[in-house]
């Protein structure tokens, strides 16, 4: 019995080191991973954002459009000069 106790102590002597390793590595794993879930969660919470002001962006052209519009009938409307008023001259005394 002891044999079998010395060979599983060696073996766990020399695997112990490489166990450790791999402990560690899987470790940094899925700490990238979580770094990586966490981003693709905000491009998403980012996409779902922009999807959601596409309604806004529409209602700011819509009010856009209907100034200028307005802008251009009242630029056409009849008795309005497309001139700038002039500032009467002052006058001269001598």
């Amino acid at each position: 019995m002891e044999e079998q106790e010395m060979q599983l102590k060696e073996h766990v002597r020399r695997s112990l080191p490489e166990l450790a390793q791999h402990k560690a590595d899987m470790q940094n794993w899925e700490e990238q991973s979580q770094g990586a879930v966490y981003t693709v969660e905000y491009a998403c919470s980012a996409i779902r954002s922009m999807t959601y002001s596409r309604e806004y962006f529409k209602s700011i052209e819509g009010l856009l459009r209907q100034t200028i519009s307005t802008k251009e009938q009242m630029g056409s409307a009849p008795g309005r000069s497309t001139l700038a008023p002039q500032a009467p001259c002052p006058s001269s005394s001598s």
